[in-house]
């Protein structure tokens, strides 16, 4: 896998103009020490938003809106609940921008480049066909080949057009933009340019990849959607890679995936 230097165009820019923007600077080499402080503040920003969702929870818990003597997980959440619950994943924003602005980087770094690109649009949006059709694959093999039921999918039911079109926004919005800035702007990226600093060429690609797609597959603590989630995490890092890392398409893919899946879900209420 041949990749362009996600900062050529930084690069060539700088070279135009004689001088480097006041306060920044490119990344040009990630090393193990600050591979490692990435994955620190991926693992610091992840628990940052199980405690923001823990605390949304009890709050939810005290106005009504989750009931902790339900018996089941349908019962127990009502409507907009799961939306204001899965508003946490905004948290996913402050690892990677408390990164570059440590480091003097600009938000380029982390993704946020060509957001308004027609091209990196369509793709997105046929990635997150791609990506609802092997999502459907995979959830077919569990459930009749391996006899393992799905469980959990209904609580990303809305119960009328309101909470559906807060589920839309928060998939696209919320869930889509900031989990790709997280694992892929920022994690994948550097990973990629560590590999590439050993020496290891066109390997360093896949390498990232697989190595990214595994992470993101378990921080969502499903075991059993495990190998579902790390198809989808292949198939969106490898739209970053060839989108030089752009965060529009991933995340209109990953946006479009999961509302496919709420709509389904949901209509008729």
């Amino acid at each position: 896998m041949v990749m362009d230097d996600p900062d050529l165009h930084a690069m060539e820019e700088v070279s135009q103009i004689g001088v480097f923007e006041p306060g920044t600077y490119i990344e040009r080499e990630v090393t193990w020490s600050r591979l490692s402080n990435v994955f620190i503040i991926t693992l610091a920003t992840y628990l940052l938003s199980v405690v923001v969702t823990t605390i949304l929870l009890f709050g939810l818990i005290g106005v009504g809106l989750v009931d902790i003597y339900a018996y089941t997980a349908e019962e127990m959440f009502k409507p907009w609940s799961m939306v204001i619950l899965t508003s946490a994943s905004l948290t996913f924003v402050v690892g990677p921008y408390y990164y570059v602005r440590k480091h003097g980087l600009s938000s380029r770094t982390i993704g946020v480049r060509d957001m308004l690109s027609p091209l990196n649009c369509v793709l997105g949006i046929g990635v997150g066909f791609l990506m609802f059709a092997g999502n459907y694959v995979f959830s077919w093999i569990i459930t009749e080949v391996f006899s393992i039921p799905t469980e959990g999918d209904s609580l990303l039911m809305a119960h009328d057009i309101y909470e559906l079109f807060g589920w839309l926004i928060v998939m696209f919005v919320f869930v889509g933009f900031t989990e790709e800035m997280l694992f892929r702007g920022f994690l994948q990226r550097r990973m990629e340019m560590y590999f590439k600093g050993r020496g290891d060429g066109t390997n360093a690609g896949w390498k990232a990849l697989i190595i990214t797609s595994f992470i993101f597959a378990v921080i969502h603590l499903d075991l059993i959607g495990l190998a579902t989630r790390f198809m989808l995490g292949m198939l969106l890092g490898y739209l970053a890679q060839k989108t030089n890392y752009s965060l529009l398409g991933p995340s209109v893919a990953h946006g479009l995936n999961n509302a496919i899946v709420v709509v389904l879900l949901s209509v008729p209420f």
